[in-house]
């Protein structure tokens, strides 16, 4: 046999590594959280953390305020806030280090809280609110934004009209076509872009399809949608009669699989067109109010419903004793220091969503003024590098979340639009949709345009494009070539 020869060597390698703490896991879902999940994860946080206590508003100012600042208007208080973070980040860092006894004092510990920014008399939320949004007009204002042809907007009025009241779509989609005279390709591509609407799981024609949707949009790992759709689709019976054992042998899956899964179904809504129906009953929550003021907009952050909260004194007290064993004293140290994080979160969630919202209406006051048609390209890494944020919390910040505006109520995603560059600027794709439609709905029946004739008319109009951007753009509003719309016309 020959004789292997091996070399065995110690090294030394230096490496980073990003090490993320369960406090800043914390932070970073506070943050993403919308304004009714967030008033359930403080529920749960101040039943958890003892040394955590919701209190009353009495008007006084016994609240700890950084900048001691008495104003109600939004905009001024978190605008001037740069000694408030300071301090606030100083405590925080103290109070979580290793040595925080020699930095901080126990009497200052319960200056620390968080308190709600809302005043019921400082805004009229009627002025922005109005009218209780249904249904129907929930879907038909996204519908206008998302589709510009005729055919296809027609197409998704008839899904749209044709919901059941619990938001499904069950119409057999050839009678449909038959009825409407259209492609079923067509209104198969109209009613896959209705799926992707608020609420999540419109317009599916199945429970299976309704559940496995929303699940998706929980940004959950694939493999975790995969086996629900296996679960869903083969074990459903098993699963109505809590037969757990025979999924788990069927599945081949471990129970703390199998509780996640369940826990992910259980956060789905069955039934997503029930929550408009009924004149008492509210959808979304707005986390952000856009009111219009005889200038631009007033932005005000919605905590309404968020509980005041500080630290108890009756725990810094027993900490300033002597009575204590070092079990008792570590554990109350450790909830100090996670209450001290929940205070801070909360307060960089307020600022953070102030800061990105006023930098959006900053680039979007004319769409949030006259409508849809001026919608301008707008990226993640454009209000990133306004507001100073990183990329990814603008990302955390917008996601899920909601504005209340004059046009009604609109996914801060959806002020985010791709853009198509030209000699003047960047210009929304949907903007130059619209126009290349309108200069075919306004060309001569007798000789139509050519694509290369497009693109030297959108020329004169400022706006540069290849032709076969001209020809794609056309194709995905479904408008004919120029010798099929000559054709047609004879």
């Amino acid at each position: 046999m020959n004789n292997l020869n091996q070399n065995l060597d110690i090294k030394n390698t230096l490496q980073t590594t990003v090490f993320i703490t369960p406090q800043m896991k914390q932070s970073l879902a506070i943050l993403q959280m919308p304004i009714v999940e967030l008033e359930q994860e403080l529920s749960n946080i101040l039943e958890e953390n003892p040394v955590l206590e919701a209190v009353e508003d009495d008007g006084s100012d016994d609240l700890y305020d950084f900048d001691n600042n008495e104003s109600n208007n939004l905009s001024e208080d978190i605008e001037d806030t740069q000694d408030k973070d300071k301090n606030l980040d100083n405590l925080v860092e103290k109070v979580t280090g290793d040595d925080w006894e020699e930095y901080i004092g126990y009497e200052k510990l319960d200056d620390i809280s968080y308190k709600s920014t809302n005043d019921e008399n400082s805004f009229d939320i009627e002025q922005v609110i109005g009218a209780k949004e249904s249904l129907y007009e929930h879907l038909m204002y996204q519908l206008n934004i998302n589709i510009i042809d005729k055919e296809e907007r027609l197409i998704g009025e008839y899904i749209i009209g044709n919901l059941s009241e619990d938001g499904y779509f069950r119409i057999d989609i050839k009678d449909a076509c038959s009825e409407l005279s259209v492609e079923e390709s067509l209104f198969e591509k109209v009613l896959d872009i209705i799926k992707t609407f608020t609420p999540s799981g419109i317009a599916s024609s199945s429970l299976q399809e309704c559940v496995i949707v929303q699940i998706k949009d929980m940004n959950c790992d694939a493999v975790y949608v995969d086996l629900a759709e296996e679960l869903l689709a083969g074990y459903s019976t098993e699963l109505a009669a809590f037969k757990y054992d025979d999924i788990l042998k069927g599945m081949s899956i471990e129970r703390d699989t199998f509780d996640y899964l369940l826990q992910l179904i259980k956060k789905t809504d069955p039934r997503p067109g029930l929550n408009f129906s009924g004149s008492d009953t509210k959808f979304i929550t707005p986390d952000v109010f856009i009111v219009p003021n005889e200038e631009s907009f007033d932005i005000i952050v919605n905590e309404k419903g968020l509980p005041n909260i500080r630290l108890n004194n009756y725990y810094i007290k027993m900490l300033q004793g002597s009575n204590l064993d070092s079990e008792a004293k570590t554990y109350i140290k450790d909830k100090v220091k996670n209450a001290v994080w929940v205070i801070e979160s909360l307060q960089k969630r307020q600022k953070a969503i102030y800061k990105v919202v006023k930098s959006i209406v900053g680039f979007q006051e004319e769409f949030l003024q006259y409508g849809i048609s001026m919608l301008k390209p707008l990226k993640l890494k454009d209000i990133a590098e306004s507001t100073g944020l990183h990329e990814s919390t603008v990302s955390r910040v917008t996601s899920g979340k909601y504005a209340m505006t004059k046009h009604g109520l609109i996914e801060l995603k959806s002020f985010f639009s791709k853009s198509l560059e030209s000699q003047d600027g960047d210009m929304s794709i949907g903007v130059i949709k619209q126009k290349i439609k309108e200069l075919i709905d306004e060309e001569d029946k007798e000789v139509c345009l050519s694509d290369q004739r497009i693109v030297e008319l959108m020329e004169e109009k400022g706006i540069k494009i290849a032709r076969r951007t001209v020809a794609k753009y056309r194709d995905e509003m479904n408008i004919p070539t120029m010798s099929q719309r000559r054709r047609l016309r004879r």
